[in-house]
């Protein structure tokens, strides 16, 4: 089972995600894929590992090549929280370019990774976030980005079993 849970910043998604995934079967995943290092970033991440305190999730940080992890996990549920932090850091590694060819490229890689991970389990529900809506133009990098961001929720849609958009802490089934 596939599921993709989206929406805006501090929309709910990430808690409606924990509760979702703990309704599948054990074992209890929890893939961070943040990067450490900014002081927000780790006050983030400290919100998210206080919230999971006492919970049966077991806590995988891979900011890169989540496939990786697939021969670690036989069956249960992965939480991926989330998509928008590693299409981030996927793209912008060190001597990225941005063009096309690059983008594809790292598109492929996400998506090869994450089948490899929901093989791997019996449920994996991803958390993503939307960063479509301002009609704002970009410089060539954020706009390679917000691009293979689409792409990505489009292909985990396509692939979904249940589709979420988050608004205000509501949780709207779209699938």
């Amino acid at each position: 089972m596939i599921e993709l849970i989206f929406g805006g910043a501090a929309s709910g998604k990430s808690e409606f995600a924990e509760r979702e995934a703990l309704q599948c079967g054990a074992p209890f995943y929890y893939l961070a894929t943040m990067r450490h290092g900014s002081g927000s970033g780790e006050q983030r991440i400290a919100k998210h590992v206080a919230r999971r305190d006492g919970s049966p999730f077991v806590t995988l940080e891979k900011p890169v090549a989540i496939g990786e992890l697939s021969e670690k996990i036989k069956g249960g549920t992965i939480l991926l929280e989330c998509l928008t932090n590693l299409a981030a850091n996927e793209l912008f590694d060190k001597g990225a370019s941005f063009d096309r060819d690059h983008e594809d490229a790292v598109f492929q890689r996400i998506c090869d990774d994450l089948d490899m991970l929901a093989s791997a389990a019996d449920s994996l529900i991803v958390v993503s976030g939307d960063v479509f809506r301002d009609g704002m133009q970009y410089a060539k990098e954020s706009e390679s980005y917000m691009r293979l961001l689409s792409r990505l929720n489009t292909y985990l849609s396509d692939k979904a079993d249940r589709v979420y958009e988050m608004v205000y802490a509501c949780p709207r089934r779209l699938r």
